[in-house]
């Protein structure tokens, strides 16, 4: 068994790459499945459009945010709700307009494949 520390750090500032906004994750514990980490979302904050090969389950922990499929449209998610965009499913996550959001995010398989940026408009629903 291995243990990851919230005090442990580093946390690390999101990139343009993967982010649109403000966006800080916390240290990441990784194994042969996959791995998991706390990811902290400033409003309007976002990913881009992703996907993972073997899936993502998020856990929203505390503030309100958005998350979006191409499949499914976009959704509001706040303190103690769940996701899971199964495998290979193209979708976006992050803060609300005018509310951080902090989730708890475990991805399966590999990692994710990165795709465009949210417009305002896919955003905004």
């Amino acid at each position: 068994m291995r243990t990851r520390m919230a005090t442990d750090g580093p946390y690390e500032r999101g990139d343009e790459a993967r982010f649109s906004g403000e966006v800080w994750i916390g240290p990441r514990l990784s194994g042969a499945e996959g791995n998991a980490h706390l990811v902290s979302f400033a409003p309007g904050a976002r990913t881009r459009w992703h996907s993972h090969p073997g899936g993502q389950f998020l856990y929203a922990v505390t503030g309100r945010g958005l998350v979006g499929s191409r499949r499914e449209g976009v959704r509001p998610l706040g303190a103690g709700d769940s996701v899971y965009a199964a495998q290979g499913e193209v979708h976006w996550h992050g803060g609300a307009p005018d509310a951080p959001l902090v989730h708890f995010a475990v991805n399966v398989g590999g990692d994710p494949e990165w795709l465009g940026p949210v417009t305002d408009e896919e955003y905004a629903g």
